[in-house]
């Protein structure tokens, strides 16, 4: 296997080469570029296995690092114009998230898989030591298939979601692939008597899309017994407060149906199709709802903002559509036209639903909880993001160490 170190910091440089050192990779299989002008004349005349890149570099040694030439650098192996020649997988990092979100926003230059860097500590270096040991792998045939998991969690994006169900106690260990695509953190809790495995991953995307994908290779591939989505959603106002966490029950493509021109010009006629979670799961998040104290306990151990309404458990409909919404007069279409009880709105449920739904047997029972961020209107602010990413993955931990054991 032959790396690509892209990075103009020796060190990190540096214990990444010892590490790939450790794994068995011959020195003179570790090539290093400092610029974005310098990895593009290796890539000229190597085809790499793996590109390690940071995500802010000097277009030459002599400029200042920038997420520009790192974008320019990934066009530039996407196109054909400069015969780069394109490697098996890249894994970008960087210590800021904005730089990650914005590659994971455009990229198109085939498998590419991200990390975070914390100078702190040693995470990011083990993450991708792991999926240099994934490609090793892979070269060699080592590849086995994954053991069934008791849980699988799905998060739409990294922050504030994935990083709120991190926070939870939960045993989590290093990064690792699950493919070359999916990154996924795994780990384990106790109920009872019984400890219970646990696999968490994200999108690199909003919406249904990314959701559908990535629920369906962890139902192939992890075979769960559960598969949960948690996060952040908009809440219907006069009937949702912030931070407020509801279980979709059911969830719908809002958008699905038929336009048709006519007379009286272009309509839309609506046709929905719900999918309900089990009354089993329901039964128990309503228990939860009623556990005395417990929703207070939640919000009073957050150490963050907050708002000052109580904090509430909820089961209804939650529609699912395809763009961020800051305008209120869709969610009132919705209201008048196709769920009157709705609850809230959000990007990525149904996508999640119908993954579950539609497994062969034997179907991981599925379930959404997210909870309240903004009501989808013109004053939509990040405020309570975080608090409300936390409520939801609290919901979470709460359900899974009283109940699994009772499926």
């Amino acid at each position: 296997m032959i790396i690509l170190i892209v990075d103009d910091n020796r060190a990190k440089i540096t214990p990444l080469i010892k590490g790939m050192l450790a794994l068995g990779i011959p020195r003179h299989n570790i090539h290093t570029a400092e610029s974005a002008s310098d990895a593009r004349l290796k890539l000229r005349i190597e085809t790499y296995d793996l590109v390690i890149l940071d995500l802010c570099l000097p277009e030459v040694m002599e400029e200042d690092p920038s997420l520009d030439a790192v974008r320019q650098l990934l066009d530039d192996l996407h196109g054909t114009e400069q015969g780069l020649r394109k490697p098996k997988l890249i894994v970008g990092f960087s210590a800021y998230e904005a730089y990650i979100l914005e590659i994971q926003s455009q990229q198109t230059c085939g498998s590419m898989v991200f990390h975070r860097y914390d100078e702190k500590t040693d995470d990011w270096l083990k993450g991708i030591l792991n999926c240099v040991q994934y490609m090793l792998d892979l070269e060699f045939g080592n590849t086995k298939d994954t053991a069934p998991v008791d849980l699988c969690i799905i998060a739409a994006l990294y922050n504030p979601e994935y990083t709120a169900i991190l926070d939870l106690p939960w045993n989590w260990g290093n990064w690792e692939l699950l493919d070359q695509s999916t990154s996924i953190r795994r780990g384990s809790f106790i109920s009872g008597n019984k400890t219970y495995s646990v696999v968490a991953a994200h999108s690199l995307r909003m919406g249904m899309v990314s959701a559908t994908i990535l629920a369906t290779k962890l139902i192939t591939l992890c075979k769960p017994r559960f598969l949960v989505m948690p996060g952040i959603c908009a809440g219907v106002p006069g009937k949702t407060n912030y931070g407020d966490v509801l279980l979709a029950n059911p969830s719908w493509d809002y958008q699905c149906g038929k336009r048709l021109s006519n007379d009286e010009g272009s309509q839309f006629y609506i046709a929905p199709h719900q999918i309900h979670v089990s009354e089993l799961v329901e039964s128990r998040i309503l228990q939860l709802s009623r556990t005395h104290g417990l929703l207070a306990k939640i919000k009073d151990e957050w150490r963050g903002e907050k708002p000052v309404t109580e904090l509430r458990l909820h089961s209804g409909p939650v529609g699912c559509g395809s763009a961020v919404l800051a305008d209120y007069t869709i969610v009132e279409d919705i209201l008048d036209n196709q769920q009157r009880t709705m609850l809230g709105i959000e990007m990525e449920i149904y996508g999640v639903y119908s993954a579950a739904n539609s497994a062969p047997e034997p179907k991981p029972i599925f379930f959404a909880v997210k909870s309240v961020c903004d009501h989808a209107d013109n004053q939509k602010n990040d405020t309570y993001q975080k608090y409300s990413a936390y409520t939801s993955a609290r919901v979470v931990q709460e359900f899974f160490e009283r109940y699994i054991s009772e499926f």
